[in-house]
């Protein structure tokens, strides 16, 4: 049975259950079970986005250090002048192995990471360890965030909307904005239909190839590419939008990267 959005409830977790129910309804994805927020509610995720091709990415090949210029600039505009840094909380969608959060933890701020992949996370977490760093980490998909309304002061994803068909994109970033204080922010930074590699591979829907065949993300799964116009619908709910391109080359070929900051 199908769950609305008032029927799910939610649940604020730590790190992804690892026991497997055996023997249950095989359309429940996930269990999430809190230890750290006293209104527990339990969530059973039935629809997943996260593309397992990524589990395989993380255990064959290194993966990001260090963060992107443009999401340092968004963090110190935006979050270097508060008084207390450890009250303000930042969420890093679809994380990875923390080359962002890392930044973000770095600076002093109480940084919460989601990402599908174990292997990332277990790799964040090493790095952190030795570093003395201190973030919360979870293993879950980001269709279904397992947090409060209203519990973040700004939310970063680099990429990992692109990693998802259209319908999974808007579902991503409603979550977005219903976990974002009011006057939050979001940084997101989104693959551009002029990037190279687009239009190879498995044409899913309009802007989404699977099994990519040239660039970058070839052989990454599924990627989906935007333009400003389906940025604009994407993020109609927020109450400020701004967009700025980004055109590069990379081996010769080129590549577009929307740089999308939006305030709830």
């Amino acid at each position: 049975m199908q769950c609305s959005r008032r029927e799910k409830s939610r649940v604020f977790v730590g790190e992804r259950h690892n026991k497997q129910r055996r023997g249950e309804n095989s359309n429940i994805y996930n269990l999430f079970i809190s230890s750290h927020i006293k209104n527990i509610r339990k969530v059973i995720i039935m629809e997943k986005s996260w593309d397992p091709t990524w589990e395989k990415v993380f255990q064959s090949q290194e993966w990001g250090k260090y963060p992107e210029v443009n999401l340092v600039r968004f963090i110190a505009r935006n979050f270097y002048k508060a008084l207390d840094r450890n009250k303000v909380r930042i969420l890093d969608v679809g994380g990875g192995t923390g080359a962002n959060s890392w930044y973000i933890a770095r600076e002093g701020f109480d940084v919460y990471v989601i990402d599908g992949s174990e292997t990332a996370i277990k790799i964040l977490k090493n790095r952190f360890e030795k570093e003395g760093l201190k973030s919360h980490t979870y293993v879950g998909d980001v269709i279904n965030l397992p947090f409060e309304d209203n519990f973040f002061d700004g939310v970063v994803e680099v990429e990992c909307l692109s990693c998802n068909t259209l319908k999974n994109v808007q579902r991503i970033v409603d979550e977005i904005h219903r976990v974002l204080k009011p006057k939050g922010k979001v940084y997101s930074q989104f693959l551009g239909k002029e990037t190279w590699g687009f239009n190879s591979g498995k044409k899913i829907e309009e802007g989404t190839y699977k099994d990519i065949t040239e660039g970058d993300l070839a052989g990454k799964g599924i990627i989906h590419s935007t333009d400003e116009n389906e940025i604009k619908n994407l993020f109609s709910r927020f109450s400020k939008l701004d967009i700025e391109r980004m055109d590069w080359t990379h081996q010769r070929n080129n590549i577009r990267e929307y740089i999308i900051i939006a305030t709830k």
